[in-house]
């Protein structure tokens, strides 16, 4: 849709530059003629005046030849002309589009041969007109790749959050599933093959992610080619957190889920945020409230929005660690800000945590649901 609108804008941007451009030399044409320039030809300046206008129209895709019929029209204006023609707008308008689109040196060439074009009485004030043009051009040029390059940064900036958000989560429960198993090592060898189980299954998902990102990291090769491509999957959404629970339960966590109103069609961002909100959540309760806690993840469907909500009752053993680090929610607060929702935190003291979300929801269509309302341990 963003192409079918812009392709109609450049077009009467186009059509303006050519028109505006025409009539400014046209009109100066005219005065001069009517002050009585000697040997003016009126038919054959305004055809030449007309093809140098006209030829606007092509100077997005061909800058430098549409430059170059531009310069030869303003040439040949003097001779047909007889003094009353002199080509300085349309070719200020080619000047620009070169010095726009083009390397330095070619459109530095470009200045140069505006310097024929420029005619006493006042060839002072067109040469600083030409280079005024020019200045114009090339520092459009150049703010156009910083803001080219400021958004390529952002991107590896997202990307960077996404890898965080996705090493912690499952080096987290990796490490606590190691460590069930560590404890029932010599008792029970069924749960030990099962959390070894996990963490290797949560170790691969990851490492796939990771490879996904730095793929993404890599804008020189394309996706499935080379040695080192990475196949195109999708990220994951509200639909994976039933697996996102098993792995939390494994880890020692009983969680709750439970689903209110009917679900709804989500966009593709606002369906990872939504995700990420509660597996920060679940990760968090993991590190806080440890093995033997409860956790409670509520998705609240309504006409216009979804209400993420995860709860934990903080009352297992505490291990050594904090809360989340203010980077993980501020990072949530980004990402739910870019995607229109909210975040919510509620640290209670003594009595666990409330992580709950507000996001927009999109067209009424039925979507897969999310997860069954079952307790894991």
């Amino acid at each position: 849709m963003d192409e079918r609108r812009r392709v109609p804008r450049a077009r009467v941007v186009d059509l303006a530059v050519t028109a505006s451009a025409g009539l400014a030399d046209a009109y100066a044409f005219a005065a001069r003629a009517e002050r009585g320039a000697e040997g003016a030809d009126g038919w054959p300046a305004a055809a030449l005046l007309l093809v140098a206008a006209l030829s606007l129209l092509g100077r997005r895709g061909h800058p430098v030849v549409v430059f170059a019929l531009v310069w030869a029209c303003g040439v040949l204006a003097a001779p047909l002309g007889g003094g009353a023609l002199h080509l300085t707008a349309i070719p200020c308008a080619a000047l620009f589009t070169v010095a726009l689109t083009r390397p330095a040196t070619v459109s530095a060439a470009a200045l140069a041969a505006c310097s024929v074009l420029a005619l006493p009485p006042v060839l002072f004030l067109h040469l600083l007109l030409y280079a005024g043009v020019w200045t114009a051009g090339r520092w459009t040029r150049v703010t156009r790749r910083r803001a080219e390059r400021d958004a390529v940064l952002a991107e590896r900036a997202r990307i960077a959050r996404e890898l965080h958000d996705i090493v912690a989560h499952a080096v987290t429960a990796m490490v606590l599933q190691a460590a069930g198993a560590r404890r029932v090592l010599a008792t029970d060898p069924a749960r030990v093959r099962q959390a070894l189980g996990h963490v290797e299954e949560t170790g691969e998902q990851a490492m796939g992610e990771l490879r996904r990102m730095f793929a993404a990291l890599r804008p020189d090769r394309a996706a499935g080619e080379g040695p080192g491509a990475v196949p195109d999957r999708p990220q994951p959404g509200l639909a994976d957190l039933d697996h996102l629970v098993h792995a939390v339960a494994a880890a020692g966590v009983r969680v709750h889920t439970r689903v209110e109103g009917q679900p709804r069609h989500l966009a593709a961002s606002v369906d990872l945020a939504a995700y990420r909100v509660v597996q920060e959540a679940l990760t968090d309760a993991t590190r806080h409230a440890g093995p033997g806690s409860t956790a409670e993840v509520r998705l609240r469907w309504g006409e216009a929005d979804l209400t993420v909500e995860v709860t934990d009752n903080g009352r297992a053993r505490r291990p050594d660690r904090g809360r989340s680090a203010d980077h993980d929610l501020s990072g949530l607060h980004e990402r739910l800000a870019i995607v229109g929702g909210r975040l919510v935190t509620d640290l209670r003291r003594g009595d666990g945590c409330r992580l709950a979300a507000v996001l927009p929801v999109s067209t009424p269509r039925p979507a897969p649901a999310p997860v069954t309302a079952k307790d894991r341990r």
